[in-house]
């Protein structure tokens, strides 16, 4: 019963596959468009319902997390600076690894999906346009609507630069994920600065997080249903099935080349340069952790365990109380990883033509997005839909993901915990002696006090 969640998931997407493979062979005609639809129409639902939820998800959680950092002092600093620091190589780590395997150029059929092609456009543009939807006009058409630069190409006239084409502007349908994380953002540091006569809107605001959190949670209980009728329309979709799996597969270990270089080999040599210590040592106390990481594939539930792990190896347990319940929250390197290859894989299956500065733009996108993501079970393909959407990417394709979803994600969370031990361990370093010397000076009654507030 504790793992209902993963054996309902694990036989929805099984028995989608198997429906979809009986109707698509066993029965004598093709399956038209319209009977697809009615196929798929569950699923369709499903994707609404996670839809509606993530935008305010995404927003109360990180004005939540914002609050709790702004207020932690030089911990609160070091854990941003790390995090940041941690989720950009997973992000730089990802890129590099789908533009040189191309998983989704690889056997790449037009079966699978439908092509088109992007329009012309100058890099200078991009960023431009990125920094306009940074910092938003009109934060209610943020949540369906982004801004973009438009050229058009002169007509009746001889070859013009592409420099000297007709500028246009217009807002394309997605959701401008960057402009609501960086209001939330402001506001979360805003809110911290009103002092605790006004806690009562840092309450509302948590509370508000936890309840969209308890949605998000019964959304996923819904998941095996969805991702069934998603799976079976997909399937009776594609002309050539054994192509897609040896596609997915490319797809998989791409992901696990990218979690196994991020969690063994350049968090651990971050952790050497910063403490000169083998970070072997805490990864091979955090064997609890791993099992209820596989076992829940939520951050959030390792939470405690990665607590008592960290506390008999002796790190500090005032900076390890805070980074590892954070940590849960904003720190996301596996979901960081999965959400840009995802992203990328399904780009280049598409046949979309993106630059590399347009594929940094999308990693960027999927930075932000990962500052909200929920440690919940299955939470990344989540945030995946809304980096899609973010950028104009039909999110059709999704459904191929969540089929393999359920196996990378206890990888992917194994990465997260990895990330946040380590990350523990290095900010308990650099503050050791400074922490030591100022509760040293405390009154014992001051000393007392500071140690129940750690608890």
């Amino acid at each position: 019963m504790k793992h209902k969640i993963i054996i309902a998931t694990s036989l929805g997407v099984s028995s989608g596959i198997i429906f979809g493979l009986a109707l698509k062979y066993l029965t004598p005609q093709p399956w038209s468009g319209r009977n697809i639809m009615y196929i798929k129409f569950p699923g369709e639902i499903f994707m609404n319902m996670t839809n509606s939820i993530i935008l305010p998800l995404v927003v109360s959680t990180v004005i939540s997390a914002v609050c709790n950092l702004s207020k932690s002092g030089p911990i609160g600093l070091m854990a941003l600076c790390y995090y940041s620091m941690t989720t950009s190589i997973g992000i730089i780590l990802s890129v590099v690894l789908t533009q040189n395997i191309r998983p989704g150029k690889l056997l790449n059929n037009e079966n699978l999906t439908s092509n088109s092609t992007t329009k012309s456009f100058m890099t200078i543009d991009i960023l431009l346009d990125l920094v306009r939807n940074l910092i938003s006009d009109n934060l209610i058409k943020a949540c369906f609507k982004q801004y973009q630069t438009v050229l058009e190409e002169p007509q009746n006239t001889t070859e013009v630069p592409i420099d000297e084409w007709i500028i246009n502007y217009h807002d394309i349908p997605g959701t401008n994920v960057i402009g609501l994380v960086f209001f939330s953002l402001l506001l979360g540091i805003a809110a911290n600065k009103l002092g605790e006569e006004n806690r009562s809107l840092l309450n509302i605001i948590d509370s508000f997080s936890q309840a969209m959190m308890n949605i998000m949670h019964g959304i996923i209980m819904m998941a095996p249903i969805g991702a069934f009728f998603l799976i079976s329309g997909r399937i009776l979709e594609m002309q050539d099935f054994s192509l897609m799996f040896k596609q997915l597969g490319v797809y998989i270990l791409t992901v696990f080349i990218g979690l196994i270089l991020q969690g063994l080999l350049i968090l651990p040599t971050l952790y050497f340069l910063m403490t000169r210590k083998s970070p072997y040592k805490i990864i091979m106390k955090l064997g609890p952790a791993f099992a209820t990481a596989f076992g829940t594939s939520s951050s959030t539930a390792t939470v405690p365990v990665t607590i008592k792990c960290l506390e008999e190896i002796g790190i500090d347990s005032a900076v390890l109380k805070f980074i590892v319940p954070i940590g849960a929250t904003i720190n996301m390197d596996g979901i960081a990883l999965y959400e840009t290859v995802g992203a990328i894989f399904i780009i280049q299956m598409r046949g979309l033509h993106f630059s590399l500065f347009k594929i940094i733009v999308v990693s960027i996108t999927c930075t932000f997005s990962c500052i909200g993501a929920a440690g919940l079970p299955s939470g990344g393909y989540m945030m995946l839909i809304m980096v899609l959407n973010s950028i104009g990417v039909p999110v059709d394709d999704i459904a191929l993901i969540i089929a393999i979803d359920c196996f990378v994600d206890r990888f992917r969370t194994t990465i997260n915990i990895i990330s946040d031990a380590l990350g523990s361990g290095i900010i308990s370093h650099l503050l050791a002696n400074k922490y030591k010397q100022y509760k040293n000076s405390m009154p014992a009654e001051m000393q007392s006090l500071t140690n129940e507030v750690c608890k």
